[in-house]
């Protein structure tokens, strides 16, 4: 006999298995529960509702499905599920007491393992096995709809965060392309309008001009504050939002709420944070003279870094008799801490030392830009004598107020010593405490403050301390970094520390106090790093001859 290969036939090709028909199973169900006695009443509404639970797509569905079904085993015309508080499902006059129904009812537990999703309160003095049956069924179904329903929403919120995540990306380097103002306000516009189907929306600047509509028709090019406000309730511009950088505000945004329901928290969050980017485009604009850079990140904090550099004085002054040494170690790239130390002249043309330490709150490039700002307040009010530091502190206090960003503040040292005879005047805005240790082995003078943080309380008001340094005394002006630098247990280095230090080389120099004041402190951190910005500036007055 010849083999099919030879009769040039190639070789038979197994048939693919025919998938099972879902329906046709469940039929063969029914066929079979008839020929068992009671199996239709047992076995054909299990069978039914297994093969409509697929179709249940909702929790809801399903508590429905599991109580119609319980109602025909049971053959009750009333009945429903009970969560402990509150009807899930409910046929008829509900009973008064769901868990303890009384004669004529059944109340079943619905549980799966350690979870109970509540009773079944059915009209019935006999408990049909089919009941239990369908309720050790349903049961475990229910926790996997429940677990597909929390992973279905979870799901969600991920694609959600990945799709503004890339929304901000895409929008930070598609600003850096717009050449003008109007580009970038239009930008901001279809991102706010694609992101939160927002389709009407308005732009002005601080004085009205129309930077940028959608949706609103023609308008005026500019528009008073007295039209303004009508046109915002007329056409239903629910969010006001200033578009704000630092103490430079571009305007204000008015948006619709949404064509479907309403801005939640992070939407609100996430609303905020596209207008920032823009303003920031928009301040970086302005500085450049009208072009739009495109400067990433790091490009950012390499100019925070610069400006932080020529900020600090780049050499102490030291009046005879003097000497002053002084850091500061930001944190991050760049830092909040600020110190300056400069000369001034009083009304009879004597020198005076000025100087000032200051911690913003907060760390990195938003505490660096406020620190640049509270740096130039104070060389622009101190520059010259300063009759009374309290009212100084005032008169910067209502200043930060006006600028600061959010609930930013600083603490602040800021004085003045006559190197003639060591008077000191100072005002200290809730600053840490200065040490003044003398050369004589007097008890160490903390300058307490004399007033609240600049910039946290309008009207807030201050007071001028005086104090001494005789020769050979030591003045160390430090930050909370310093004092709040931890070991491995936990525990702050503290300033009796730097008290002890001082007091043990109160013969040396200030650069000698100044190192050994520096390396108390990482000794103290065993390997540690700091965890704040640190600042320490040490001023010490000659010993008599």
């Amino acid at each position: 006999m010849l083999h099919d290969q030879t009769r040039g036939l190639g070789p038979t090709k197994p048939k693919a298995p025919i998938p099972p028909d879902a329906n046709a199973s469940f039929q063969r169900l029914r066929e079979l529960s008839m020929r068992i006695p009671e199996g239709t009443q047992e076995l054909l509404p299990i069978i039914d509702f297994l093969e409509t639970f697929p179709e249940q797509v909702t929790e809801e569905a399903l508590i429905h499905l599991v109580g119609v079904t319980a109602l025909g085993i049971a053959k009750a015309s009333q009945g429903g599920i009970w969560s402990g508080s509150r009807w899930l499902f409910l046929r008829g006059a509900a009973t008064a007491f769901p868990t303890q129904p009384g004669p004529g009812w059944t109340s079943l537990p619905w549980v799966f393992g350690d979870d109970q999703y509540g009773h079944l309160v059915v009209a019935t003095p006999k408990v049909p096995a089919a009941l239990v049956l369908l309720l050790s069924i349903s049961a475990p179904l229910l926790a996997w709809r429940r677990l597909e329903s929390n992973r279905s929403e979870q799901n969600r919120a991920l694609a959600l965060q990945i799709s503004r995540l890339s929304t901000l990306f895409d929008l930070t380097r598609t600003l850096g392309e717009g050449e003008t103002a109007q580009d970038l306000l239009r930008l901001m516009g279809d991102t706010l309008a694609s992101e939160f189907n927002i389709q009407r929306l308005l732009v002005v600047d601080p004085e009205g001009k129309v930077l940028h509509s959608r949706g609103l028709g023609a308008l005026a090019p500019s528009l008073s504050w007295t039209v303004l406000p009508s046109l915002v309730a007329t056409q239903g511009l629910v969010h006001t939002m200033e578009l704000r950088d630092m103490d430079r505000s571009h305007g204000f945004v008015y948006a619709a709420a949404p064509e479907s329901g309403q801005l939640n928290e992070d939407d609100e969050l996430f609303f905020q944070t596209l207008l920032n980017i823009t303003c920031s485009q928009l301040t970086g604009r302005e500085l450049r003279e009208g072009r739009i850079q495109a400067v990433k990140l790091e490009k950012d904090l390499e100019l925070a870094r610069n400006i932080q550099r020529r900020i600090l004085p780049k050499r102490l002054p030291e009046p005879p008799g003097w000497a002053c040494a002084a850091a500061n170690l930001p944190y991050q790239a760049v830092g909040g801490d600020l110190y300056d130390l400069w000369m001034a002249s009083d009304v009879d043309r004597s020198p005076r030392l000025h100087l000032a330490v200051g911690d913003i709150s907060g760390k990195g490039l938003p505490a660096s830009l406020m620190m640049t700002q509270l740096s130039a307040f104070l060389r622009a009010m101190a520059d010259l004598r300063v009759a009374d530091w309290g009212l100084l502190a005032q008169r910067l206090n209502a200043r930060m107020n006006e600028v600061r960003d959010r609930n930013r503040y600083a603490t602040l040292f800021v004085g003045s010593l006559n190197p003639a005879n060591g008077d000191l005047r100072y005002v200290n805005g809730g600053h840490n405490p200065p040490l003044l240790v003398p050369a004589d082995g007097s008890p160490i003078q903390r300058l307490k403050p004399t007033g609240p943080m600049v910039g946290l309380l309008p009207g807030a008001q201050f007071s001028e301390g005086r104090a001494t340094m005789h020769p050979g005394d030591t003045l160390v002006i430090f930050t909370d970094g310093l004092v709040e630098a931890e070991n491995a247990a936990g525990e702050e280095l503290g300033d009796e520390a730097l008290a002890e230090v001082v007091r043990q080389h109160a013969l040396g120099s200030v650069e000698e106090i100044f190192e050994q004041l520096l390396t108390r402190t990482f000794a103290h951190m065993e390997g540690g790093g700091f965890k704040d910005d640190v600042t320490l500036v040490v001023v010490k007055r000659a010993p008599e001859k």
